[in-house]
């Protein structure tokens, strides 16, 4: 028998924003490794327009995963990449580099913050989920 548990829209929903963040995360990363590559222009992940996308329950561009066994019923929905976009309107510098270091780190805190966030949510969910578990082996 399949839990529910996956099915579960806040879960999935956390799932995806989470995913987001941890390539913004990447994408920062990379802007700052980039800081000093004559002609680097700063990228990022919009992370607040996924999150009102998916919140707002608006249909995500999906791909599908073929389920073992090539049954049909078993394909599953998988969320498309996050989009990396170049930052417009940026400063340049004289090497055409517009990476600025506290910009990034700031949103590096930023992502960082709000992924300990979205974790703790999903935390609280499991523990809900494990306790009407355990209240269903004593009852």
């Amino acid at each position: 028998m399949k839990a529910g548990l996956i099915q579960d829209p806040m879960v999935e929903a956390m799932g995806n924003f989470m995913t987001r963040l941890s390539r913004r995360q990447q994408v920062v990363a990379s802007n700052i490794a980039n800081i000093d590559t004559p002609g680097y222009e700063t990228r990022d992940v919009s992370f607040h327009l996924t999150m009102q996308e998916i919140l707002s329950g608006d249909s995500l561009p999906l791909k599908t995963r073929k389920p073992e066994g090539g049954l049909l019923q078993g394909w599953t929905p998988i969320p498309s990449e996050p989009e990396v976009f170049e930052t417009s309107g940026l400063p340049m510098r004289a090497d055409r580099n517009n990476v600025d270091i506290d910009r990034e780190m700031l949103k590096l805190s930023e992502t960082s913050f709000t992924y300990a966030v979205a974790t703790q949510l999903l935390r609280g969910k499991f523990r809900t989920i494990s306790s009407a578990i355990q209240e269903g082996r004593s009852g």
